[in-house]
């Protein structure tokens, strides 16, 4: 059975304006389709509450807050009262954490941006650490699962945000000169588990190199208009299932069975300044 055709968008965007992100690569990576019907077309399925875990995501949206009003010296024993038992507790592993003292200058939420081969490239750092000689990112994580790290080895975000940062270092309020730039994944809920990494130039011209294959290939989806995969296991739970092979995912009411809609007319973001601190 032929797909439901995508209806023309008013506010469809080119791929020289999507923000590329890490989780936007792993997304075409994962099924180019849903990357153009996502970060291109902007559908949106008006059943979003059919998602899982958006109690998890809302608990470390509210993790991630504290740490950053936390490294901007501002005042977070006031807001725990509101916030959830598990965050609360979450709260009490930072701060018996090392990052809860940093060496050196705190970068909190720092937005990096590049062009790359005509491509935004784009992250968001939760918190950069400057010392002397020295650049170290720091992720929080608040997933119940902790990865191997053979497999957080090759994850966009330890792919791109250090090959980001390298590219624009110059912009950053160094001191001096670089020597080393490392990466951490900290999980909240496995504090003696970071996933830690340490760049070199040769991690980084091989980042590079993969990164420009992909967009490369990405130009070549865009011209072949996003083919969809062959129907299988990830298929039967995707949203927009029906899109590409007529089928609803199970699990969905009938009075949902609408079609979908675009968001208002919104400006595009521009990336913000960064503040430092």
């Amino acid at each position: 059975m032929p797909g439901i055709p995508a209806a023309f968008s008013p506010l469809r965007l080119t791929l020289e304006q999507v923000n590329l992100s890490a989780s936007a690569l792993a997304l075409l990576d994962y099924c180019p389709r849903l990357f153009c019907y996502v970060y291109l077309e902007r559908l949106i399925w008006p059943a979003a509450d059919a998602f899982e875990h958006e109690a998890e995501q809302q608990r470390g949206r509210q993790f991630h807050r504290l740490v950053e009003s936390y490294s901007r010296g501002l005042q977070v024993e006031p807001r725990l009262s509101a916030l959830e038992e598990t965050v609360r507790q979450w709260w009490q592993v930072f701060l018996t954490s090392p990052h809860a003292q940093p060496q050196g200058r705190v970068l909190a939420e720092l937005p990096l941006w590049q062009r790359i081969e005509g491509f935004k490239l784009m992250a968001r750092l939760d918190r950069l650490v400057i010392a002397p000689g020295s650049l170290h990112i720091v992720d929080w994580k608040t997933e119940r699962q902790r990865p191997p790290d053979e497999q957080l080895a090759q994850d966009w975000q330890v792919r791109l945000y250090p090959l980001l940062l390298c590219g624009v270092a110059a912009q950053l309020p160094l001191a001096g000169p670089f020597e080393q730039v490392q990466l951490t994944f900290w999980y909240v809920q496995h504090p003696q588990q970071p996933f830690q990494l340490r760049y070199s130039a040769a991690a980084y011209e091989r980042d590079l190199a993969h990164l420009k294959a992909t967009l490369g290939r990405l130009r070549q989806l865009e011209a072949q208009a996003f083919p969809a995969l062959p129907y299988g296991e990830r298929c039967a739970s995707c949203l927009f299932c029906a899109r590409c092979h007529g089928l609803m995912p199970p699990g969905i009411p009938s009075q949902n069975l609408t079609d979908w809609v675009w968001p208002e007319a919104e400006p595009l973001e521009e990336t913000p300044e960064a503040e430092w601190l």
